[in-house]
């Protein structure tokens, strides 16, 4: 009964996160697909691309959100994806999808960072080179991280009919599980905690790389280039770090107490991570269309347009109101 009640409010806070989610992500993916600049536009597409997955990840979740049972190395499928998937191996191959979302979320904020250095350490090399195969280089470097993925929680999965039955919870509808110890389970965990280091790092010593060939290279800048470029490069590091502390620092958490599953309250811990990991991105977007110039500008010309929609209406509303009042007496 406790569990029910405590999963019944957290699926309510889910849903008004949600409807955050829903309102800013497509406004701002909107707003860099038609708002861009020019001097903006190879950067646009790789923020774009951070966003889509944090969109995905996010949206798959509500539809189909997977609740953490611990102690049990276990997920029960809850929300309208749950009713819909009818097996374990099907609730699984969901969960694998959110994973990936997210894990490929955290690559392409080191994307973003590999290509940025690039173009200011060797921009007369990459100014002849052509972009489409630079973007097909990253859909193929998204294509492996998601087919490791896959093939990870593949070999750690574990029917239900295999699992030690003293730590299951007494009803396992919409359950799926994984092995809780063993070599399979440090081999995922590990690889998870590999791969989100590595980017970490990778964005840590790129970002740190790109501020310097920006100072080396001011001298040779035009001061408008210069200050463009250096106004991107600071707008990417604050809302790459807003990314990093909202959704890598709660999934670093969530990952060690997936794996230390008997932890006190481990449950409630791993639940709460899970909900600041897979909606962290809905303060990002709020973060890029503030701190953008191009963005921020076409997000307060919308609001002016609505407002000076609504005052219209309410100003037609008021005569109507008037004419009916004397019909009436």
């Amino acid at each position: 009964m406790v569990d029910e009640t405590f999963f019944s409010l957290y699926s309510s806070i889910l849903y008004v996160m949600e409807a955050g989610n829903i309102s800013v992500k497509p406004l701002c993916i909107y707003i860099i697909i038609t708002k861009t600049p020019k001097y903006m536009q190879s950067v646009s597409y790789l923020i774009l691309n951070e966003l889509l997955w944090t969109f995905v990840g996010n949206l798959l979740f509500t539809l189909g959100h997977p609740l953490p049972m611990l102690p049990a190395v276990c997920f029960r499928m809850d929300g309208v994806v749950g009713y819909l998937l009818k097996t374990e191996l099907q609730r699984s191959i969901y969960f694998t999808v959110i994973v990936a979302a997210a894990l490929n979320c955290a690559l392409a904020f080191a994307l973003t960072f590999l290509y940025r250095y690039v173009t200011i350490a060797y921009s007369s090399f990459t100014s002849q080179l052509n972009k489409a195969w630079c973007y097909l280089c990253f859909i193929i470097a998204h294509l492996v991280l998601s087919l490791i993925i896959v093939y990870g929680i593949y070999i750690w999965r574990l029917p239900i009919s295999e699992y030690p039955v003293v730590d299951l919870p007494d009803s396992t509808r919409n359950l799926f599980c994984y092995h809780p110890v063993g070599i399979k389970i440090i081999i995922v965990f590990y690889g998870f905690y590999a791969l989100l280091g590595a980017a970490t790092s990778f964005i840590l010593l790129l970002g740190g790389l790109s501020v310097r060939e920006l100072r080396t290279k001011s001298q040779y800048m035009e001061k408008t280039t210069l200050s463009m470029q250096k106004e991107v490069l600071k707008n990417l590091l604050i809302t790459t770090g807003v990314a990093f502390f909202l959704g890598d620092i709660p999934l670093f958490i969530l990952i060690f107490y997936l794996y230390n599953n008997k932890l006190p309250f481990a449950r409630t811990i791993a639940s709460g991570l899970m909900l600041c990991t897979v909606n962290f991105g809905t303060v990002y977007a709020l973060v890029i269309l503030v701190r953008f110039k191009p963005y921020r500008e076409a997000f307060l010309d919308l609001a002016r347009s609505a407002r000076n929609i609504l005052r219209k209406l309410v100003r037609e509303e008021k005569p109507l109101n008037s004419v009916s009042s004397h019909t009436f007496f």
